[in-house]
Order: structure tokens, then sequence, then C-alpha cells
């Protein structure tokens, strides 16, 4: 999911300066729409991960006192200082580069009010979403748990519930940053709260095995496949077609491929998931665990190195071009990763910019194959560790 937040972030730079008749367009553009599954992934992780974790327990004054607290301390608390740093740049750049011209168009109201919004920058809008979701959390929590039946309906509830919403901003309400409110994303929310509360019972469904190549869970997954890749390659068509020919298809046609690309993509990347934990080598799957473990933190952080990045001049030749982007992508990943890597190994208040850790390791334990010596007979080849 970071790795596709960060892609969007840097490939929107070159989509609006490359000729939008060229085939490097066409590249930056599908970057840019194929990869805008991260938020909605990051919003049915986090309904996932709560769901999972509180479902099963009493819900009581010092749950929610723990839960608001947690909350408070390794989401808000970062949350508000890097908003305070992104509403400085964003002001100081804006007006003559100049700290006579900042304190004259800054203000304490006016950043309360970017703070309020999610909208000190660009990317903030997902923790803006997220406190609107841990609000609603322990109200679901408890409906959910003295409504049981309901919760083996939330699929459809969730996906109902989002299109309503949005057939009723579009025709009626007329909100522009619909993507900024909690209900565009109430389908994503409640399937990961659905796979957190049954998740037991649907594992063995959501895992591919070889096993399982000639059941009924194939037909699933390949459709499941077909429609995430059908839905990705047309969502990218169409935003193609209006960015590069000014041939804009209907509002509803853009809600529609959006939401079945990045609905499906929740599901699509939670089996690569388990693919990679269970068939790459320990070392490369913790690598992505660890990435997995930063994540917060280079997703709050990485923005401001592409905004640094980005001010550097960029060659005109196409070849030093793509390298120039390419070398963004890289910079905001690599750089933000090492900065939280080293913050959370060496820096014990880390948690006040980046979050917190997980409390136990999640890292694989070294697998490797123990062999018979040359001329020593066993009844098995060898033995994984």
């Amino acid at each position: 999911a970071i790795l596709g937040v960060i892609a969007v972030h840097a490939s929107s730079v070159p989509v609006g300066q490359v000729d939008p008749d060229s085939t490097m367009f066409m590249g930056y553009n599908f970057i840019n729409i194929f990869n805008k599954y991260g938020t909605p992934t990051f919003i049915f992780l986090s309904a996932f991960v709560l769901f999972y974790g509180y479902y099963g327990r009493e819900i009581n004054g010092n749950l929610l006192a723990r839960f608001y607290k947690r909350r408070f301390l390794y989401i808000l608390l970062p949350y508000f200082i890097f908003s305070l740093f992104y509403y400085t740049i964003q002001i100081y750049y804006s007006y003559g580069e100049s700290w006579n011209q900042f304190f004259q168009y800054a203000s304490f109201p006016h950043f309360l009010d970017m703070l309020l919004k999610g909208k000190t920058f660009y990317h903030l809008y997902f923790i803006y979403i997220s406190i609107q979701f841990y609000i609603l959390f322990p109200i679901l929590l408890w409906f959910f748990k003295k409504h049981p039946r309901v919760t083996k309906h939330l699929i459809w509830i969730g996906l109902l519930t989002q299109w309503v919403f949005v057939l009723y901003n579009l025709y009626v309400l007329h909100y522009n940053d619909k993507g900024s409110l909690a209900l565009a994303y109430l389908s994503n929310y409640f399937l990961g709260a659905y796979c957190g509360i049954y998740y037991d019972r649907i594992k063995d469904w959501l895992v591919v095995t070889r096993s399982n190549m000639s059941s009924r869970k194939m037909w699933l997954w390949t459709s499941l496949w077909i429609i995430w890749l059908v839905a990705g390659l047309s969502h990218v068509y169409i935003w193609q077609q209006g960015r590069a020919y000014n041939h804009w298809a209907d509002p509803l046609l853009f809600e529609l491929f959006w939401h079945a690309h990045t609905y499906t993509s929740s599901i699509v990347l939670l089996q690569l998931s388990y693919w990679i934990l269970t068939k790459w080598r320990a070392a490369l799957a913790n690598i992505m665990i660890h990435l997995g473990v930063v994540s917060f933190g280079v997703y709050i952080l990485h923005a401001g190195i592409l905004f640094y990045y980005f001010r550097l001049s960029a060659s005109s030749n196409p070849l030093f071009y793509n390298a120039y982007v390419a070398g963004g992508y890289l910079t905001a990943l690599f750089l933000s990763w090492i900065i939280v890597g080293l913050a959370y190994k060496y820096v014990k208040p880390s948690w006040i910019l980046f979050g917190a850790q997980p409390k136990s390791s999640p890292y694989l334990e070294r697998r490797y194959t123990v062999k018979p010596r040359r001329g020593v007979r066993q009844a098995g080849i060898g033995k994984t560790i």
C-alpha cells in the first residue's frame, strides 16, 4: 500500500509536465492511476486490524480509554506536529520564500482550520479520514456486538451505503471534497471489518494454495483477479482519455471504475501478502515486513522529501527526465524508510513523530534446509526449520 501511495505522489509531477500526446505521458498516467489503491487499502487494513483485535473483547470504559489514548499519542500527535511542519513550508514557499511574507500570511486560525480539515498538505487527508473512523469505531463495535447477525451482511451494507452517498452527493449535495469524508470509503471499511470479524472462517478462501487450484475457490480467485485487472485498466483508460484528449467520461463511470479497482485491490494485495510471507525467502519477506512496520512514518514523511526533491531542476532530455522522476520515487521511499527505521531503533521517543512500533516482533525466523551428509541414508531428503 505504501509503495502505491508514493508511486501516485511521485508520478503526479510528470503527469502535470509531460506532453499529453506522448508515450511517456501514457506511462506516467498508468503509474499515477493504477496505484491509487493505496488509501482505500490502508482504510481496509485499519478496519481489519481493529475489528480483529477488539471484536472478541468486552467493551468497557478502560478499553475505550486505552483505545483513544493510543490514537491520540500515536496518530494525532504526529499528525499535529507534521501538519505544523507542512503548513510552514506551504506558506513559506507560496509567498516569496521570505519569513516576513510568511508571518504576514500565516496565522493560527488559518492553520487550525487547515488542520481540522486535513488540508495542511495534500496527503494528510488520509489521517483526517482515519480520525473520522476512529470516532465511529466504538459506536460500530458496540452495535455489531449487540446485533451480531448484522455482521454477516457488512459487505453489501457497506457497498449500498457508500453508493447511496455517492449518488446523493452527485445529484443533491454537490460537496466537492467528497474524498476527504469517511462515507466515501465505507465499503472498504466494512469489508475490512467483515474480514477482521470472520478472519478464522475466511482465511482458507483468501490463501491461494496449489491444493486448492482444482476447487471452486479457483473460480472465485480468477473472477476476483479479472475484475481487479479490468477495472484497474479501465480506470487508467478513462483518465488517459480525459487528460490527453479532454474526453471526460460521466462522473459515475469514474466512480465505478475507481471503486471496483480499489475495492478488489485490498483482497488481491492480501493474497499477494500471503504469498510473500510463505514463499519468499525469510530475509526478503522481512524487508517487506519492516516496510510495513514503518509505513505510517514513511507515509507522513515522504511527501516532504518529494516536495524538496522536485524543487531541483529537471532535464528536458526524456531519458534524464525519466531518471529524475525515478530518483524522486526512490529517494522518497528509501530516505523516509531509513529515517523512520533508524529513529525506531535508536530514538526512544520516536513515536512522537512516527507512531508506535509493534509490541512483539512480526518478523519471520530464518528458514533453511538441513541436508543429509553424503553417503548417509535417511528416510527424508532434508528438514526445513
